[in-house]
């Protein structure tokens, strides 16, 4: 009955009769009793379910690509059936029938060569290592970018459900772009201390591989399902009883994807590749998956590498160095993070440096990374100076202080998800803990921008003149924080060197304002702005950064092309699903019901834009 309800106004989208339309052939009084479940499952020659299915299938609505099944043996004598798409089966449909979706959005095999080549001349001025130069160096127009993410989402029972995915970084709206005409025109003016810091461009592209570079778009725009590709979901019963699927299908994808490479396949006339760009999601994917040297052997007796890009954590090696030139720096990719080769290890992407595949994420790492640390800090700073005047304990005054938010998000338009301010919010629980915020990505960066405006507002009129420093200090790095973000959202795939020195100031200025703040709580009686492991990688971001326009590369990929935010939204609305679909055959439906919508929104994606 559900399910009839659920696919109805899908059916009559496309006029096509319900499955259960027979019902109006027998009286009223027994298609109702029919409807309710009362008549006997025998009166139904088929389920509606099944016939729906059947007939998605004969109208060819959704996307045709087969899907596999995997008899997973859990070593118990019996077989779990684990239905999965295959990465070559995806991109050998979608090369010969749409193959506008992985080559952004060009439906001309000239402009598709065109675009991906450029993209891989892009690409090579920072990722020279790269294995596609060495083996497709001289066909890079046939060569396919990919990405991959893993994550869990909420399934049924609140169980965490794995959901692994692949996507392309080129969006379908550079299309769009090069149609209209569209220029990447920005108002970016570096800081007179960058433009004397860095040498001027000497690593330049062709005119026609720049022209094309400078359209493309990044895939932060549109929905999630235009741009990214469910393989495999796993649902929480199977994840946590069997641990080991995950592990076998993950290893039936690395292989696929390391045939796509060296291999390839025929579509349209053409041979194409597949490489894989690298592997998103956070890092407690990566842990499950491949990491031994993480962020969980940080250390509290003695002294431990923590990091799995680099050796900092040791003797002598401070995770916390923010400087310019950190000491960790020239310790980076010296040493393998494993001793067992993780699951993914076969994807080609860099040989000599096979962690590089795990990618740092703007989201994970600032959004609900370390600025939930610097939102929470910052207000439980003020709260402890009484900022927030009024009688009660903390949880009071932080009432005190969501009201005045509140005002704030109406004034500027904004529509919070936070419906109060507590110490659990805060991750509060002693006076001598470390808080941090427990809120949305979005939430976080509307909470930095109320606390520019309310501290800027306080350093004038400061309830101790000592705090002014402090309160300058907080005003600084909260709109440096706002700024990364800020640069990062107005740009396209590429951004030109003076955008890409405003993205290294304003990154360079968040993460020493952070470290000054740490520094000076450590002489107050309030504990505050925590050293993570997160900040650690930031850093990491912005050496590479610095690295590149010290080079002098002509473009600079943007750092948004590993953000998961989009594949938060994916990973969400699969797992929306599944908790909607039968369990018995929960992956077969969930891919079904993803190729459907995807075959949808692409048809309506060329219809308004006429590509």
């Amino acid at each position: 009955m559900v399910f009839y309800l659920l696919w109805t106004p899908i059916l009559s989208i496309f006029h096509m009769p319900s499955p259960s339309s027979g019902l109006a052939e027998v009286p009223a009084a027994t298609a109702q009793r029919m409807r309710l479940g009362e008549v006997a499952a025998a009166k139904q020659a088929k389920n509606a379910s099944r016939q729906t299915w059947s007939m998605f299938n004969r109208q060819k609505v959704g996307w045709p690509v087969k899907l596999r099944k995997l008899n997973y043996d859990p070593g118990n004598g019996t077989d779990l059936p684990m239905t999965y798409i295959a990465p070559s089966d995806l991109v050998t449909y979608l090369m010969a029938d749409h193959p506008e979706v992985l080559c952004g959005g060009f439906t001309s095999i000239d402009d598709r060569g065109l675009h991906l080549q450029s993209f891989w001349e892009g690409f090579r001025l920072a990722h020279g290592d790269h294995e596609v130069f060495k083996e497709h160096g001289d066909n890079l127009g046939r060569v396919i970018p990919l990405v991959w993410h893993g994550d869990e989402g909420r399934g049924k029972r609140r169980g965490n459900t794995a959901v692994v995915s692949c996507g392309t970084p080129l969006s379908i709206f550079t299309a769009v772009n090069a149609k209209k005409r569209r220029l990447d025109d920005c108002a970016c003016n570096p800081p007179a201390q960058s433009l004397r810091k860095y040498p001027a461009v000497n690593r330049r592209l062709s005119g026609k591989h720049l022209a094309a570079l400078r359209l493309q778009a990044t895939t932060m725009k549109g929905h999630s399902f235009l741009h990214r590709f469910p393989l495999f979901i796993i649902p929480s019963a199977v994840h946590h009883e069997y641990p080991g699927a995950l592990e076998e299908l993950l290893k039936i994808i690395a292989l696929d994807l390391r045939r796509l490479f060296f291999e390839g396949f025929d579509a349209g006339g053409c041979h194409y590749a597949v490489a894989v760009l690298g592997a998103l999601g956070d890092l407690k994917w990566f842990k499950k998956i491949a990491l031994e040297r993480s962020w969980e052997n940080k250390g509290t007796v003695r002294n431990i590498a923590c990091c799995h890009e680099c050796g900092a954590g040791v003797d002598n090696v401070p995770m916390e160095d923010m400087s310019e030139t950190p000491v960790w720096a020239p310790t980076r990719y010296h040493s393998r993070p494993w001793t067992n080769p993780p699951v993914m290890l076969p994807v080609p992407i860099c040989n000599a440096i096979p962690e590089k595949q795990y990618k740092r994420d703007p989201f994970h790492f600032c959004k609900v990374g370390i600025y939930r640390d610097l939102a929470a800090s910052c207000l439980l700073w003020l709260v402890s100076k009484n900022y927030f005047r009024g009688q009660g304990d903390i949880n009071d005054k932080l009432a005190t202080a969501h009201a005045q938010f509140r005002q704030h998000c109406r004034t500027t338009g904004k529509s919070p998800a936070l419906r109060t301010f507590t110490r659990a919010l805060m991750m509060f629980p002693r006076l001598d803990a470390y808080p941090w915020a427990n809120t949305k990505g979005s939430d976080t960066m509307l909470l930095l921008s109320w606390l520019h405006a309310l501290c800027n507002g306080f350093v004038n009129a400061p309830m101790d003149a000592s705090h002014v420093p402090m309160l300058k200090l907080m005003t600084k790095t909260c709109e440096a924080a706002k700024a990364v973000f800020a640069i990062l959202n107005q740009h396209r795939l590429w951004m030109e060197p003076g955008c890409g020195m405003m993205q290294h100031a304003a990154m360079q200025r968040f993460a020493t304002g952070y470290m000054m703040m740490a520094s000076r709580s450590l002489n107050d009686s309030f504990n505050g702005w925590a050293v993570k492991p997160k900040l650690h990688l930031f850093k990491h971001e912005v050496l590479d950064l610095h690295e590149t326009l010290s080079r002098g590369d002509e473009l600079i990929l943007n750092w948004n092309t590993y953000n998961c935010e989009q594949w938060e939204d994916l990973v969400g609305r699969t797992c929306r699903l599944s908790r909607r679909l039968d369990s018995r055959r929960i992956g077969e439906r969930v891919l079904g019901c993803y190729l459907l919508k995807a075959a949808i929104l692409h048809r309506r994606f060329r219809r308004i834009n006429r590509i």
